[in-house]
């Protein structure tokens, strides 16, 4: 299984991106079977789905609420395994956390654009320069 196939799987569960308050119920049987069928290393899938979550938010084909929605239970997994986040699931979980609330009490902002979208734009472009 590739990410992209990973990724369509998680379109058809969820095909119009839940609200941000319902759970997707991705659980660790699931990541289990997703590393056996991808043959990659936990860590590694993290990182890739993120990446790909950001890439087709930033291209507005993927919608906050659903990629905000993947990013959560994925970090829940990480938190009932007791694992570390790796590096760019980190970047961008906290990316799309930050457009879950109004910052300084500004509510005329809209927080997925003026926090989310930019965080997203900066952690693609440092990933295409490596």
């Amino acid at each position: 299984m590739t990410i992209d196939e990973l990724l369509a799987e998680l379109r058809v569960r969820y095909p119009d991106g839940p609200p941000w308050r319902e759970r997707l119920s991705i659980t660790n049987m699931d990541i289990l079977k997703w590393t056996a069928s991808a043959g990659m290393s936990r860590q590694d899938l993290y990182d890739q789905l993120a990446l790909e979550l950001a890439h087709g938010f930033n291209a507005s084909e993927l919608s906050f609420e659903f990629c905000d929605a993947v990013v959560n239970e994925i970090h829940w997994v990480i938190i009932f395994c007791d694992e570390q986040r790796p590096h760019f699931f980190s970047e961008i979980y906290l990316a799309f956390d930050s457009g879950e609330y109004l910052h300084d009490g500004s509510p005329d902002k809209d927080p997925v654009e003026a926090y989310t979208r930019p965080q997203i734009e900066r952690i693609l472009d440092s990933v295409t320069v490596r």
